[in-house]
């Protein structure tokens, strides 16, 4: 078996993030004692999930033999798996010069890389991987990578990207230079748009985050940031554990446009220092991955977008302080490393026009290339200039190709179907790309819209949330709506429910740290449309019910599945209930990805459910789902009636589940269950809030801030309220990275509160009487 080496000092030998090259099948796994163990190969690591540790805490034991695993330039073994807090991994390995084991550390917040000395062994035999998690209850792992390292080499490897100073004499201006602030080309905002966003915007409390996000970024050293890797934004899921905390990303943008909003000589060089950061490490990529000797893994172009993204709008913003040389350095990189990568990831994965993920990387793609048209040819040497630059067919394509994105995305009813928080960034991507693309071709951008995102009017209404916390519902991997993509949608369709939802979000958070969609504000309607008592996707299969009780307003949402759609939960079925600004049953949707909690939060044990019971295994309907699962119903502004036949994608498990919900008025609603299992203990009804929830004489009682909803527990039924593991504190560090999530999106608790009611047997009818009562 060869070993693959990523760099001077260290080497692959387990590659499970790469399908193709991992060899998982070669590993004897299990967990004795431990309910529920299960690994499943995905795109970038093995799931692991289990319901249930061994009464010793065990939750996976991996063993290989090796004919001979050479590791005779090595003084170490590492190992890479994505664990939740407080979670030991322990190594025990059969070498050349003996056995060699090791009991690693507790995990805290952010994955460590797990290590086992070799002490002179030049060949492994076997190796025994054991995970040992401390918390009685159900839980999820990542397998990345197995590899080995040579310490004393580590640091030499590491100090070739040291030694960086803030001067940048051949490439950036020195502090002293006088700059006007106008913008370069013109882009993003010409200066006549500038000054008018100024004189509305820079003595406001509404830019207020922007400003924040300007003196995160003016605090960091750009330099001490250039590396092997740029990393994702904050996301530790991947990068290894010397990485952890360091994000370059996106201060950058924040510094420029801080800068020239407020006339900021010092931000606007930093964001130029963070350019050159940028374009000074090695790869724009997030991990070895992708640039590992003989892996086709690959991102997508995500990490190479946010490069060209990043340096394009410095470039635009506050180009005046690069020298030629700076200036065609970042050139250099965003046309080769760049585009090229995200051209490869376009005609590569088609998948890409069906979902958020080609049009996520379309601004990047569409800034970078009008930029170049800007400056390209660089060189003419002693031939005339052409009238067209030759970058503007390639300008074209990429136009087309989010034209071509969009009309397969989303539905003929306006749906989508990857929920509020991928919407909304596909539209603030939708529209920053149109007006990048309207300004470099002078044309109107409203008239450049693809006529698809003019029907997600009623999508708007549909997932507008009435608790005063949020701004939409957060079905699927949903963590928030994003603040940018909701005025580009209000302006659009100043006549709709993204005006409300948009208006509400501006009042609850303030503005997106983004100039573009300040320019947007002021021909946006102050308020939105009423809400329609009863409104269907049927294309979607989503339903939603809003009626008014006294003064308040009470949503009953209800989750239905368009077959086969991305980043999905098990919630088909499910609901939602929303009354006098509180959630009664909410939906979690969604945490930081590298977070374990996130593969939890996906299970059908995690929303408004009825799932089979089961002592021995998980139980859990296909996902996705292959076929429509869709509600019918009906209603007014009194009263609400709908049913869904939620039995398909629960082969083996369910042989019937059919839900009902009825609401002769607003105050009552009655949701009857009525269930067969194939095997099984029963049934088990799930309710999760964020809100106080109690038991009392039967009767279950949760407590909003304007009212209470009641129901008692059926006779037969049994009853526990249980609090679920969530979002461990240690983590908060990491989500704080991300300015958007902690402005737009909840903070939630350390655990989910859920209240689980099981009904034995084969067949059966659960019902409850749900009474809303204002206080």
């Amino acid at each position: 078996m060869r070993v693959t080496p990523i760099n001077s000092a260290e080497a692959v030998f387990e590659s499970f993030f790469d399908e193709q090259l991992s060899e998982l099948d070669q590993w004897t796994c299990d967990a004795p004692g431990a309910v529920g163990l299960k690994l499943i190969p995905s795109w970038a690591f093995v799931i692991v999930d289990w319901e249930k540790p061994a009464a010793d805490g065990l939750v996976l034991r991996m063993r290989r033999s090796y004919e001979s695993l050479d590791c005779s330039n090595y003084d170490r073994l590492i190992v890479a798996i994505n664990l939740p807090e407080d979670s030991t991994i322990s190594l025990s390995a059969e070498t050349d010069a003996g056995s060699r084991s090791r009991q690693g550390t507790p995990c805290g917040a952010t994955r460590h890389e797990e290590w086992l000395p070799l002490e002179g062994a030049k060949h492994i035999y076997s190796l025994t991987v054991e995970v040992h998690t401390p918390r009685p209850v159900s839980g999820s792992a990542w397998l990345l990578w197995f590899g080995l390292q040579h310490t004393e080499r580590v640091p030499q490897h590491l100090a070739q990207w040291d030694g960086y100073d803030e001067k940048w004499d051949k490439y950036l201006q020195p502090p002293e230079f006088e700059p006007t602030f106008n913008p370069t080309y013109g882009l993003m905002l010409n200066a006549e748009e500038l000054n008018e966003v100024r004189k509305e915007f820079a003595d406001t409390e509404l830019p207020r985050e922007l400003r924040k996000v300007g003196e995160i970024a003016r605090a960091i050293r750009p330099e001490s940031l250039i590396a092997e890797n740029i990393n994702f934004w904050n996301f530790n899921g991947f990068r290894r554990e010397r990485d952890m905390g360091k994000m370059i990303t996106m201060h950058g943008p924040f510094a420029a446009q801080a800068g020239v909003l407020w006339k900021d000589k010092d931000l606007c060089r930093h964001a130029a220092r963070f350019a050159m950061s940028l374009v000074h490490c090695d790869h724009w990529e997030d991990i070895f991955f992708a640039w590992m000797p003989g892996s086709s893994w690959d991102q997508r172009g995500f990490v190479q977008s946010m490069g060209v993204l990043e340096c394009s709008m410095i470039l635009d913003l506050c180009g005046e302080w690069f020298t030629p040389l700076g200036r065609e350095l970042i050139l250099k990189r965003i046309s080769i490393e760049g585009h090229g990568a995200m051209c490869q990831a376009s005609w590569w994965w088609e998948y890409m026009f069906h979902t958020n993920q080609m049009i996520w990387i379309s601004p990047a793609r569409l800034y970078g290339s009008l930029v170049l048209e800007k400056t390209m040819p660089a060189r003419c040497e002693n031939y005339p200039r052409p009238a067209e630059s030759r970058v503007a067919p390639h300008t074209e394509i990429i136009w087309k190709n989010v034209q071509d994105n969009l009309e397969l995305a989303l539905l003929p009813d306006g749906g989508y179907v990857e929920g509020a928080a991928y919407f909304t960034w596909v539209a603030k991507q939708v529209g920053f790309a149109t007006l990048l693309y309207a300004r470099g071709r002078d044309q109107d951008p409203r008239k450049l819209v693809p006529p698809s995102i003019y029907k997600t009017d009623r999508f708007a209404e549909m997932l507008c949330s009435t608790d005063e916390g949020q701004d939409m519902l957060l079905t699927g991997d949903a963590a928030y709506a994003v603040g940018e993509g909701m005025a580009f949608l209000a302006w659009l369709m100043p006549e709709s429910h993204w005006v409300t939802i948009y208006r509400k979000s501006l009042k609850r958070a303030g503005a997106g740290s983004m100039l573009l969609p300040m320019k947007l504000d002021k021909e946006i309607p102050q308020q939105g449309p009423e809400f329609t008592p009863f409104i269907e996707m049927p294309d979607l299969g989503y339903m939603a019910s809003v009626r008014k009780l006294g003064d308040e307003q009470v949503k009953l949402f209800l989750m239905g599945n368009k077959a086969g759609g991305d980043h999905q939960h098990e919630d088909k079925g499910s609901f939602i209930l929303e009354c006098a600004g509180d959630s009664f049953s909410f939906d979690f949707g969604s945490v930081d990805y590298s977070n374990p909690v996130t593969t939890l939060l996906k299970q059908c044990q995690r929303h408004n459910m009825l799932t089979p019971w089961s002592e021995t295994e998980r139980p859990c309907p296909a996902n996705p789902i292959r076929t429509d699962v869709k509600p019918k119903g009906s209603g007014n502004d009194t009263s609400f009636h709908a049913t869904i036949d939620a039995t398909a994608g629960w082969e083996g498990w369910f042989t019937k589940w059919q839900r009902t919900w009825d609401s002769p008025t607003p105050d009552t609603i009655i949701i009857t269950d009525e269930w067969a299992v194939e095997k099984g203990e029963g049934a088990t009804f799930h309710w999760t809030t964020r809100l106080p929830i109690e038991i009392k004489d039967n009767r279950v009682i949760i407590q909003g801030r304007r009212a209470r909803a009641e129901f008692d527990v059926p006779k037969g039924v049994e009853a526990v309220i249980e609090q679920l593991p969530l979002l461990d504190p240690r983590r908060q560090a990491t989500d704080d990275q991300r300015n958007e999530q902690i402005q737009f999106g909840w903070a939630h608790a350390e655990t989910q509160p859920r209240l689980t009611m099981r009904q034995r047997g084969t067949s059966g009818i659960l019902q409850i009487k749900v009474q809303l009562i204002l206080l």
